[in-house]
């Protein structure tokens, strides 16, 4: 990542001598063109890079609308997609230790809540699966202990990614508040169970304080919410990572991460499923999912899947009003590719942790268009 961080940069900032298909998506459409001018409390950041074959060579070109690395924004259950990468790394770690174990093996889970044993078997596929169908937080959970919060600030941090860090587990979850003890199904206990360390943000972070007021117990408190102690990953982080998973001869031959082919294979598979695929079958009588509950990008405002040719390999976030998609897009039958970034932060009445953001009448529309303006830009 040393290596790769400066040229990445380079390449933003070269950006202004080339047609910047961002900013032509937006004069595209009468609706990116107004939310993108409208409001800057929008907080919107966009990075984009075009992949073009030259005579079996890829090519690549980034391009960003607004990418401050200083402007705070809650990641949400982006921050999933590093602590599935951390869990492969931490597999193999384990299995070069000598334990018997792979992602279909079983494994063992045991925890106490509220003096109430809880115990079940289940895999590390399982868990992952439900994580990238529909951004399940009990299996989130479940990695946090297995990797532990000290293992992924490191670790993470060893790969270069300085603005990503772990500090809390994900709600709703009926066990957030418990700690998961993961043993193979030899009873030898694999989970982490090191005291944690907060990290807390720098001090010259814009934006840590969300909201102008905060609903808490039934009732609105003057004052924002604090995010300094809060999960944290930045745009550039984010669009890296996806980089190393799905280029890493290219952006990370160090092998940052320990992985091997059938890591990356299965990383890309899980990342690039709709809801209902594979093991997501069990998902279909659950009102509450739809075909689409998993992408934003290219497929977010409907929830039927009106282009299968096209596959999004992604990870969502949404929470406390801001959205975020992350993916890697292909059309494999027009040979097009391409990674986008974005995030938007919608709070209209400026209180935070009300559950009462614009996510459907602008968030989740802005992501969807602005991935299919790109597209199109980039078919044309």
């Amino acid at each position: 990542m040393k290596k790769l961080l400066p040229l990445t940069l380079l390449l933003i900032c070269s950006c202004s001598f080339h047609s910047n298909p961002i900013k032509s998506s937006f004069n595209s459409n009468q609706f990116l063109n107004k939310v993108a001018n409208e409001n800057e409390d929008y907080q919107i950041q966009i990075l984009l890079t075009t992949i073009n074959n030259n005579k079996g060579e890829k090519i690549f070109k980034d391009f960003q609308y607004q990418l401050d690395e200083d402007q705070y924004f809650y990641p949400a259950s982006t921050i999933k997609l590093p602590i599935v990468t951390l869990s492969l790394k931490k597999i193999n770690e384990l299995r070069s230790e000598g334990y018997n174990i792979d992602l279909k093996s079983k494994i063992k889970l045991y925890t106490e809540n509220n003096s109430i044993k809880t115990d079940s078997i289940t895999s590390f596929q399982n868990l992952i699966a439900d994580v990238f169908l529909v951004s399940d937080n009990s299996a989130s959970n479940v990695l946090i202990d297995f990797i532990g919060y000290n293992y992924f600030n490191e670790e993470i941090k060893k790969a270069g990614f300085n603005n990503t860090y772990l500090n809390h587990k994900f709600n709703p979850d009926p066990f957030v508040k418990s700690t998961w003890t993961i043993s193979d199904m030899n009873n030898n206990i694999i989970s982490n169970n090191d005291n944690q360390i907060i990290v807390k943000a720098r001090d010259n972070l814009k934006d840590i304080d969300k909201g102008d007021n905060t609903f808490r117990n039934g009732e609105i408190i003057k004052g924002p919410i604090n995010f300094s102690e809060k999960n944290r990953s930045s745009l550039l982080d984010m669009h890296n990572l996806l980089k190393y998973i799905f280029y890493p001869e290219i952006f990370d031959p160090e092998n940052s991460f320990n992985l091997y082919v059938e890591d990356y294979d299965f990383l890309r598979y899980w990342m690039s499923r709709f809801t209902y695929e594979d093991l997501g079958q069990k998902y279909m009588d659950d009102q509450k999912y739809f075909e689409t509950y998993n992408k934003f990008f290219i497929h977010g405002d409907d929830t039927l899947i009106n282009d299968n040719n096209i596959r999004v390999y992604n990870k969502i976030g949404q929470a406390y009003g801001t959205s975020i998609d992350n993916a890697f897009i292909k059309n494999y039958n027009e040979d097009i590719e391409f990674f986008l970034t974005a995030t938007i932060y919608t709070n209209k009445n400026r209180i935070i942790n009300d559950n009462n953001y614009e996510y459907d009448e602008i968030a989740i529309p802005f992501l969807a268009k602005l991935s299919r303006a790109i597209y199109d830009e980039l078919v044309d």
